[in-house]
């Protein structure tokens, strides 16, 4: 068995020479390699070898066959581990027999498995590359990698370089991925061709979700779960990259920001049990890059108020005016390119790589603290209530129910909503769904009033900015959707403050 771990880099230009240059400033010995691979990918016809994590594949490269079946790994961003088990192999015909048999699931009849499974999909690709030697033995393989994945009639291109740690710290190819991104545009890729290929052969593609809860266990450590909470907000995060990149669907941008919020706030829960500059650091290229996105507030406010031919604005004095202006606004905000570029550039592709580095080699089991050992050792489960009370006697104190609240009540608030979904994010799991699910629903609906509210902050910016003059009609037109609102919201949040919280039950 061997126990792969690499990176995978998204390009999206021309790499060759960033490549030849790299591997001569190494202080390496080259073995240069180039070679046509010809892959193809096995299942049964209910995906059995999916359902149990695995992935058969037969590689033929001129003379040589080896068949390979990868076993359940860990992701963490772009790099990828997972045991392996390689056997060479006469003919394009798997042999399951010839693997451990300590790999399967128990019960199984491999003869019966071996005659289920047929061919999926195929991944065919030119290969070139070196296999670098350093000094002190360590040995590191970069390839990059040009050709297409295909399932039936369906195709999509491959345009990758691997960097695959052979021998050696892992170290070396974080290293490596960061002199790349210096040289060309490149991203962590999370999907293997294997999962693109199966998903080509289903005829799927990536959609956008909405970030849902921490999947948490009842053992888990405050430790355990912390790394759980970082993988999935950088799970969530790079997995609408690709939505966006592949549809320009601009909800995914809004499912960026939400993880790199759910990462910040994991971050500043957990954080007090150990110190670390590198953390701080961190934190700040998030902001960075939320701050980066932040536009998208105001992108979709325009586009909601322009859409239907501004349908929303027919009762509107002056529509056509108002359309325009907005029109403009929109117009100046970032595109679809400025997005692809930022996804791609040196500095976010850094920040991916600082996280990763961060879940990978945990730093911060080097502090000999005391908090350390109690960061490790404690159950969440012990924490979890403590954290949401915190966050409800803020709530309570912020929103009570005896007043009566403005626009500007709720705008002032929202912040303290978003925070409490944020740790409830993080921690909920540790709860029954149903309740955590009704307690839950009232201020959804009031974080989703003052989003109706915001709606119309694009012309109210119109109006600050004197870009629209106005006679009074549109400010009372604004004052009646803001009142129609603000009503609904009222009794939301009266019926909220009178439920008892998920986690005191």
């Amino acid at each position: 068995m061997q126990h792969e771990i690499e990176i995978k880099l998204i390009v999206s230009n021309d790499i060759e020479e960033t490549l030849k240059d790299l591997s001569k400033k190494q202080d390496v010995k080259l073995i240069n390699q180039q070679f046509d691979l010809e892959n193809i990918y096995f299942d049964t016809p209910d995906k059995k070898l999916r359902q149990w994590d695995m992935g058969l594949r037969i590689r033929v490269n001129d003379q040589h066959i080896e068949q390979t079946i990868k076993t359940a790994g860990e992701v963490i961003g772009g790099l990828h581990q997972r045991p392996e088990y390689n056997i060479d192999i006469n003919s394009r015909t798997p042999q399951l027999d010839l693997f451990p048999q300590q790999i399967w699931p128990k019960d199984i009849n491999l003869d019966l498995l071996n005659e289920e499974i047929s061919p999926l999909f195929s991944t065919n690709f030119k290969r070139q590359g070196v296999m670098m030697v350093y000094p002190d033995g360590a040995v590191v393989e970069m390839v990059l990698d040009k050709g297409v994945i295909s399932s039936g009639d369906r195709a999509v291109t491959v345009h990758e370089v691997e960097l695959e740690l052979v021998k050696g710290k892992p170290e070396l190819i974080f290293e490596l991925a960061q002199a790349l991104s210096q040289g060309s545009n490149v991203r962590f890729g999370v999907d293997s061709k294997a999962a693109r290929g199966y998903m080509l052969a289903k005829d799927q593609r990536h959609e956008v979700s909405v970030l849902g809860t921490v999947k948490l266990s009842r053992d888990d450590t405050l430790e355990t779960a912390y790394i759980k909470a970082i993988n999935h907000g950088l799970a969530h995060w790079q997995r609408h990259i690709e939505v966006f990149i592949e549809q320009g669907n601009y909800n995914a941008i809004v499912e960026i920001r939400k993880a790199l919020s759910l990462i910040i706030k994991a971050n500043e829960i957990y954080s007090g049990y150990f110190h670390d500059d590198q953390l701080k650091q961190l934190t700040k290229s998030l902001f960075w890059l939320m701050e980066e996105l932040a536009f998208i507030d105001n992108f979709r406010r325009i586009e909601q108020l322009l859409d239907n031919d501004g349908h929303k604005l027919k009762k509107l004095d002056g529509q056509a005016n108002v359309v325009s202006l907005l029109e403009s606004e929109l117009s100046s905000l970032p595109n679809i390119d400025n997005l692809v570029a930022l996804f791609n550039s040196e500095q976010h592709t850094a920040l991916v790589s600082r996280l990763m580095q961060w879940l990978f080699f945990k730093p911060w089991q080097q502090q000999p603290l005391p908090s350390l050992e109690k960061f490790q050792t404690k159950l969440l489960r012990k924490k979890a209530s403590s954290l949401l009370e915190n966050d409800w006697n803020l709530i309570q104190e912020s929103l009570p129910i005896d007043m009566d609240f403005t626009y500007q009540d709720y705008l002032a608030q929202r912040f303290n909503l978003l925070h409490n979904f944020k740790v409830g994010l993080c921690v909920g799991e540790m709860f029954e769904e149903s309740q955590r699910q009704k307690f839950r629903a009232p201020w959804i609906d009031i974080t989703y009033g003052i989003d109706q509210l915001l709606q119309f902050e694009p012309i109210r910016q119109l109006l600050r900015k004197e870009k629209l003059v106005d006679d009074g009609k549109t400010q009372k037109w604004l004052d009646r959707k803001e009142a129609s609102l603000l009503h609904a919201m009222e009794q939301s949040r009266k019926q909220a403050l009178k439920l008892t919280p998920y986690w005191r039950e």
